[in-house]
């Protein structure tokens, strides 16, 4: 029985094939694709079969849908429930409470009322160096008033004068320059009675009226 052979292609054939397949290919390119696609038709063939068209459709539909649809920035991540209280401190990566409950900005508060043509004392105990944050204010009306200290104990009625003045508010800080009472004499020279609001904070004890 004789064996059969396939024909053998030439290296000719090969290449005569290869250069068919690949002119074939870029007529497709010219003559469809690229009038289809992208609306570049060199040869013509493109507008006459109508493949123009479908570009500028599609080109068309990109821009319709580029309007329709734009891009949106970024959006900060939403946070829930107890995140919103606190933030982290990066450099040493504790939490820290944000929305911490305000304090008030005075320790004591107190209305004092000086009667009309009269004058009166109100008083704070402060050891040496302890400080006294203060600011006062009356309804209106001005009073003379001193603001002094008195050492502890002693007895000869010496006392330091800070400040001395006719108005009706002051503010300010004292640090004692020793123990002993520190405070006002208000004096009240109208004919009608004056009310002062005395706000304070620092450290001392509260002796009140005298």
């Amino acid at each position: 029985m004789n064996d059969i052979n396939p024909p053998v292609q030439s290296l000719k054939s090969l290449i005569i094939a290869t250069a068919s397949a690949t002119l074939l290919a870029t007529l497709i390119l010219i003559s469809a694709v690229l009038p289809a696609e992208y609306g570049i038709d060199p040869t013509g063939l493109g507008k006459m079969m109508g493949l123009t068209a479908l570009s500028a459709q599609t080109k068309a539909a990109s821009q319709s849908l580029a309007i329709t649809c734009p891009v949106l920035p970024p959006q900060p991540a939403e946070i829930s429930g107890q995140d919103q209280n606190h933030t982290v401190n990066k450099s040493t990566g504790s939490t820290e409470t944000a929305k911490k409950e305000q304090l008030p900005q005075w320790q004591d508060s107190v209305k004092i009322m000086v009667p009309a043509g009269e004058g009166l004392e109100y008083k704070f105990h402060l050891a040496k160096g302890a400080s006294l944050e203060y600011s006062w204010a009356t309804d209106g009306a001005k009073l003379y008033f001193d603001f002094h200290g008195e050492p502890q104990g002693d007895k000869t009625g010496y006392f330091k004068s800070f400040k001395e003045s006719t108005d009706n508010q002051a503010n300010g800080t004292l640090t004692a320059p020793f123990e002993g009472p520190h405070g006002w004499y208000w004096e009240n020279k109208t004919r009608s009675p004056v009310t002062i609001i005395l706000n304070t904070k620092g450290s001392y004890r509260i002796l009140g009226l005298l």
